[in-house]
């Protein structure tokens, strides 16, 4: 089963949605690795314009360059509310400039489309910190087991 997930990038009133099939949660590692959403972002902050310049649709193709690897496992949604589109997507992430301009700012929301747009938030903050801490939590998570 792939865990869905929907990316928005905004400025100001404009949005732009992406879907990714897979590896939708927030933060994974493994033996071999790290996945996850917020590595996806990180991924097309590599290829996107440098900081402070952000764009929203240039930022969400940096992020479908970044992410696609199969026909279908990441793509435009023109659908202008992305529940339309993929009403089994688990996450949602928002991402826009942080303030001051030094990284992008993501919010993670936990999502249950089916139950009238149900959402919880379960971290905000700069893509870099966000990283950071999810690393350090799942290093004190080996260490204890």
């Amino acid at each position: 089963m792939s865990t869905r997930a929907i990316y928005t990038f905004s400025e100001g009133d404009h949005s732009i949605h992406v879907y990714k099939h897979h590896d939708g949660y927030p933060y994974a590692s493994f033996d071999n690795g790290e996945a996850g959403g917020l590595l996806w972002i990180k991924k097309a902050k590599e290829l996107a314009w440098e900081l402070p310049r952000f764009e929203a649709d240039e930022f969400a193709a940096s992020f479908v360059a970044a992410n696609k690897t199969e026909a279908g496992g990441c793509r435009l949604i023109t659908a202008e509310h992305p529940w339309e589109y993929a009403s089994d997507a688990e996450y949602w992430y928002k991402i826009k400039l942080a303030v001051p301009a030094l990284d992008v700012w993501v919010d993670v929301l936990e999502v249950d489309w089916s139950r009238k747009l149900h959402h919880n938030l379960i971290m905000e903050g700069a893509l870099s910190e966000l990283i950071s801490s999810e690393r350090k939590r799942r290093n004190r998570l080996r260490e204890a087991s």
